[in-house]
């Protein structure tokens, strides 16, 4: 890859490399978890520095991608990663709670618990571990639950976001739809309670919160509200992307088909709001999200051409390994720092640091100022995000892994001229 980083040849062995890198980083042998160095980073809460569910979630997801490829090197640590899990479940609820459980918390989010549940289904297809296909299922159960039948709501169907609050998020439906179907090929006797399900609320996403004029995904709507909130992000077309083509794998409905063909076509589409469209030149067109959203985004493309094979459109295939193969060279150039071996985490490449910023214009010209984000810098200290350190996440860290793991699944070499 250009710049001044050597080239990553083998994504499998970059992904392996930030994992056993980034468990240095972050696990606490004391406290079983994972906590974060000083100064603190973002997605922390507390004291004692510990992660947000959501961290830890993306994080596990990182180390079982890898332990796939490397089980005798990361397989060690899929058990401490799910036990850390575990310390978020609610014993009331069924549920995981964004922070560490305590009674009486009741702080769930529907899409974080789905990125849970996705570890531990993931971790039990790895290592056979009865323990977690059990945990797996108990979460997809109260995962459907969220399911959204408020018979006095304006908007009636899709998963809630929060157990307490009425926004129903395109993430948390389609999340929720794709871990019913990641477990129900493991458990043959309910298989078709998770397909039917994840079908109804596929469709419901597909109807509602598709935008049919650019087939990208609508971040979700108010259940008692008559407009969707309009934002577009990466990772809600991913994770539908995923979901149409495990529902299509399941059911051979070219329904199922078609859609996951057209979120395909539109997600490489440089002149849709996925990417950066602040400049007119379509080489300088880059997905604009951060990488925890994107990772889920080169999910989505590895689920499709691994599923629809040879019936996804010459073009389409061919426009998702030209992506992700550009994707993963822009992201080594501007967010691989040679200090660590870790990455940042915003494709935003202009608001990470002033020496990336400088490097950025050489490729894009000085259009976009410096402007650095928040997330990437210290959490503590004095001033505004620019006088704070840079500093790495743990969810940055895993979703740097799993871009590298999943495009490994349709790029498992990236040849160089």
């Amino acid at each position: 890859m250009s710049g001044p980083h050597p080239p990553v040849s083998n994504p499998n062995l970059e992904g392996y490399n930030v994992v056993a890198t980034f468990w240095k980083r972050f696990w606490n042998s004391n406290k079983d978890t994972f906590t974060t160095p000083r100064p603190k980073c973002s997605g922390v809460y507390g004291d004692e520095g510990k992660f947000n569910v959501w961290s830890v979630a993306v994080a596990t997801q990182a180390v079982v991608d890898g332990a796939r490829i490397y089980p005798q090197e990361l397989g060690p640590l899929i058990d401490p990663c799910i036990k850390a899990l575990y310390k978020y479940r609610s014993p009331q609820f069924y549920g995981y709670c964004a922070v560490e459980n305590f009674q009486g918390n009741n702080d769930i989010y529907y899409d974080d618990d789905a990125q849970v549940a996705f570890a531990i289904i993931a971790a039990y297809e790895v290592t056979g571990n009865k323990e977690y296909l059990d945990s797996g299922r108990e979460l997809v159960r109260y995962l459907m639950g969220g399911l959204n039948n408020d018979s006095k709501a304006k908007v009636k169907g899709g998963i809630l976001w929060h157990r307490d609050k009425p926004y129903i998020s395109a993430i948390s439906t389609s999340e929720v739809a794709l871990a019913a179907l990641r477990i129900a090929k493991f458990i043959p006797n309910e298989e078709k309670i998770y397909v039917d399900f994840a079908a109804k609320t596929t469709d419901w996403l597909l109807d509602v919160l598709l935008d049919k004029g650019d087939y990208l995904i609508l971040d979700g709507i108010d259940k008692n509200s008559d407009g969707a909130n309009g934002m577009k992000w990466t990772y809600n077309t991913g994770t539908a992307l995923s979901a149409a083509s495990l529902l299509y794998e399941y059911t051979k409905d070219k329904k199922w088909l078609k859609h996951a063909n057209e979120l395909a076509a539109a997600a490489t589409n440089r002149n849709k709001s996925l990417f950066c469209r602040d400049y007119n030149e379509m080489d300088r067109r880059y997905w604009r999200d951060p990488s925890y959203f994107i990772q889920l985004l080169f999910e989505g493309f590895a689920d499709y051409l691994l599923v629809v094979g040879n019936e996804a459109p010459e073009s389409t295939a061919n426009a998702i390994k030209r992506e992700l193969k550009r994707h993963l060279e822009f992201f080594r150039k501007y967010h691989y720092d040679p200090n660590d071996g870790l990455y940042f985490q915003m494709f935003e490449a202009h608001r990470i640091s002033k020496e990336i910023w400088e490097l950025y214009c050489e490729q894009f010209g000085s259009t976009k100022g410096f402007d650095p984000n928040n997330e990437e810098r210290a959490q503590e200290g004095d001033g505004g995000p620019g006088d704070k350190p840079l500093v790495k996440t743990l969810i940055g860290s895993g979703a740097a892994a799993r871009i590298w793991f999943q495009a490994a699944r349709v790029i498992p070499d990236i040849p160089y001229n």
